[in-house]
């Protein structure tokens, strides 16, 4: 019997028999695993708050042969980002974080950089408010981690200059902005974008969370840069996700 210890996030927990949980976490070791959690549900001695979501923990799972998941021995908090928790648009965003980052990587394929990131993410939301420039920070930087990072420094078809204060259109089905020569060969449903949007998006892609604080974002580019970024990640996943559904509820509270 194989056992490891491992730093993770915890991304979802679901109730299984009388008093079990699968967890589903996102490991800095080993990437997304699912841990069956024995009894979880009757002692809370055992894992304590540990299982809530969004939780950073240190972790002792063994494999359990003949099973697809691992068997999870214990689960420490190191911080569960109590900010978030006090707060409806922080949980709303943090939710939405850790089901992309789920959504968007396959099991056991570690992704160290998608770890760190959504790490960062709710370290910073624990410590202030959600911003809509933080959010976009986190989506383009997951992205990036999964290899499906837009092309937002030129035309993603013909790889031309984009012309400077001309609305743009935001392909998913080309992989990135698309300039004024090529736009009419934008699928129907490609969200159109104002030069400075699309900008901050480029600013934003290339500085990370870092250069969220310099991004007001502000309506009407807050709006734009939502739902253009929301309708390239539900092309690459194919679905939408449901914690975006719960996302947008709050926008008006994230001044989008």
């Amino acid at each position: 019997m194989t056992r490891a210890k491992l730093t993770a996030i915890v991304l979802r927990t679901v109730d299984t028999g009388e008093a079990d949980r699968v967890v589903t976490l996102l490991t800095r070791e080993r990437g997304k695993v699912a841990a069956f959690a024995r009894a979880a549900r009757a002692s809370r001695r055992r894992f304590g708050g540990a299982l809530e979501p969004f939780t950073l923990v240190a972790a002792e799972v063994r494999e359990r042969p003949g099973a697809d998941l691992l068997g999870l021995e214990s689960l420490a908090p190191l911080d569960g980002f109590g900010g978030i928790r006090a707060d409806l648009a922080r949980i709303a965003c943090a939710a939405y974080a850790a089901e992309l980052a789920r959504e968007l990587v396959r099991d056991h394929e570690p992704h160290e950089e998608l770890f760190d990131l959504l790490a960062a993410y709710l370290a910073a939301l624990d410590a202030a408010p959600a911003r809509p420039a933080a959010l976009r920070a986190f989506e383009l930087g997951a992205l990036r981690a999964a290899g499906l990072l837009p092309r937002l420094d030129a035309c993603a078809r013909c790889g031309g200059a984009l012309a400077a204060g001309r609305p743009l259109r935001l392909d998913p089905g080309h992989g990135g902005l698309l300039c004024g020569a090529c736009a009419s060969l934008a699928s129907p449903a490609a969200p159109s974008l104002a030069a400075e949007s699309a900008a901050a998006l480029a600013r934003l892609a290339e500085g990370g969370l870092a250069a969220a604080a310099s991004e007001p974002l502000a309506p009407p580019a807050g709006r734009e840069t939502r739902d253009a970024l929301a309708a390239f990640i539900e092309h690459q996943l194919g679905h939408r996700l449901a914690a975006r559904r719960f996302l947008d509820e709050v926008g008006s509270v994230l001044a989008e």
